[in-house]
C-alpha cells in the first residue's frame, strides 16, 4: 500500500525525553503540514504530538511524498522528490562515525554541527535553527538556592560532573536543592540532589528554579538550556562552542571547565537577574508551509487489536471491531498497540 503525502517526518525510534523529540514537538507548534511516522514510539510523547500533527507508526508501507525528512536510522522505504537527513549530534565530538545516505542533502541544528559534519564527510550542511515555542508561566522564583537538571545521563551528558558540583557545593556549605528530571536510574551521593521522574512540560519547574544546571561534554545545540533562558532562568554549563554560537554570554550563564576546577560558589550562590535572551531565528519556513491547519478532533476509524476497556467509549471494546475516534486519540491508541488506522 502506498500511502501519499507532502511532508513525511520519520522516527526510528520516538522517545519519552530526549533532544529530538523537543526538537520535533516545537517543529509541530508552528508547522502543521507535515506527517510524522515512527517505527517505535513513546505513548506520551506520541499523545502529545498528535495534538499539533498527523502521527502514524510505520507497517512496512512505501511512503510516498514531496519531501521526506529523517533523523537517523532510515530504514523503510521512501520515494520523495526531495530527502533530508537532520543532522542533530556533533559527531567530531563525540567522535562517532557520521551516517550518509545517497540521494539525500543535509540539515544541521546549529552551524557547529554542520561544520564538523562537513569536514568529516565532505557533505555540505546547511544550518537551519529551529522555532521555540513557549508560553511562560506566571510563577515566582523559589527561596534559597534551587537548580535543576532535566537530562538523560549518558557519558556526553558529563554525569559525573553533576556529583562534583553537588560535592564543592557542599563543602562550602551552601544551602542547596537539586531536582533531576531523569528517565534513567542513578544514584548520587549528595542528599541534596532528588532524582525525579521525566515530564514532558517543565516550564513551571524551570521557571522557578535559581539555575538550570547541564554540565555536557558536547551538544548540538541544547533545548534544554535554551528553555531555561527563554523562562528567565540562568544556567549553569561547560564551555561548549554551540553556546558560544547562539550567543550566551556570562550576563545569562555561569561556565565552569570540564575538569570542574573553578566552580565559583560566591558567584553561584550570588545568582543572576534579570536574564533577557532569544533564540536564533528559525529559518524552516524555507522548507515548511505554516499556513497549514490540522484538526486533531477530527473522527478517524481505527480497528482495535485486542480486547480492552475504552475510556472515551466507555465500554469494552472488541478484537476486530471498527470504532471512531478523534485522530489524537487514534495515535495514542496505536502507539499502545491496541489499533490499526484503517
Amino acid at each position: 500500500m502506498i500511502k501519499e503525502y507532502d511532508v513525511v517526518f520519520y522516527f526510528k525510534s520516538i522517545n519519552s525525553i530526549g533532544g529530538v523529540e523537543s526538537f520535533f514537538y516545537y517543529l509541530s507548534q508552528k508547522y502543521k503540514n507535515i506527517v510524522v511516522y515512527y517505527r517505535e514510539g513513546d505513548s506520551t510523547q506520541v499523545q502529545r504530538l498528535s495534538q499539533n500533527v498527523e502521527v502514524h507508526k510505520y507497517k512496512n508501507e512505501i511512503i510516498k511524498c514531496n519531501k521526506f525528512f529523517c533523523n537517523y536510522g532510515l530504514d523503510i522505504e521512501v520515494e520523495a522528490k526531495e530527502k533530508y537527513h537532520i543532522i542533530h549530534c556533533d559527531y567530531k565530538a563525540v567522535k562517532f562515525k557520521p551516517i550518509r545516505y545517497e540521494g539525500f542533502k543535509y540539515i544541521g541544528v546549529s552551524k557547529l554541527v554542520c561544520d564538523h559534519f562537513t569536514e568529516l564527510t565532505g557533505e555540505k550542511a546547511e544550518v537551519v535553527y529551529n522555532p521555540i515555542v513557549l508560553n511562560k508561566p506566571k510563577v515566582e522564583k523559589k527561596p534559597g538556592l534551587h537548580l535543576i537538571s532535566a537530562t538523560r545521563l549518558s557519558s556526553e551528558k558529563g554525569g559525573w560532573r553533576i556529583d562534583k558540583l553537588a560535592e564543592i557545593l557542599d563543602k562550602a556549605g551552601v544551602k542547596y536543592t537539586w531536582d533531576i528530571y531523569t528517565n534513567q536510574k542513578c544514584i548520587f551521593q549528595s542528599p541534596n540532589i532528588h532524582v525525579k521522574p521525566p515530564k514532558l512540560d517543565l516550564t513551571k519547574e524551570i521557571a522557578e528554579a535559581s539555575y538550570l544546571v547541564q554540565l555536557s561534554n558536547a551538544e548540538a545545540f541544547c533545548y534544554s538550556v535554551a528553555e531555561a533562558l527563554m523562562l528567565g532562568t540562568p544556567v549553569i554549563i561547560t564551555p561548549l562552542p554551540v553556546f558560544e554560537e547562539i550567543k550566551i554570554t556570562d550576563k545569562e550563564a555561569i561556565r565552569v571547565d570540564f575538569d570542574m576546577k573553578n566552580v565559583d560558589t560566591e558567584k553561584i550562590v550570588k545568582g543572576i537577574d534579570n536574564v533577557n535572551w532569544q533564540p536564533p531565528k528559525d529559518n524552516w519556513d524555507k522548507y515548511l508551509d505554516n499556513n497549514t491547519t490540522y484538526d486533531p478532533n477530527e473522527l478517524t476509524k481505527v480497528k482495535i487489536k485486542r480486547k480492552y476497556f475504552d475510556i472515551e467509549q466507555q465500554r469494552y471494546v472488541s478484537r476486530n471491531e471498527i470504532i471512531k475516534c478523534p485522530k489524537s486519540r487514534a495515535s495514542y491508541l496505536e502507539a499502545k498497540k491496541l489499533c490499526d488506522y484503517q
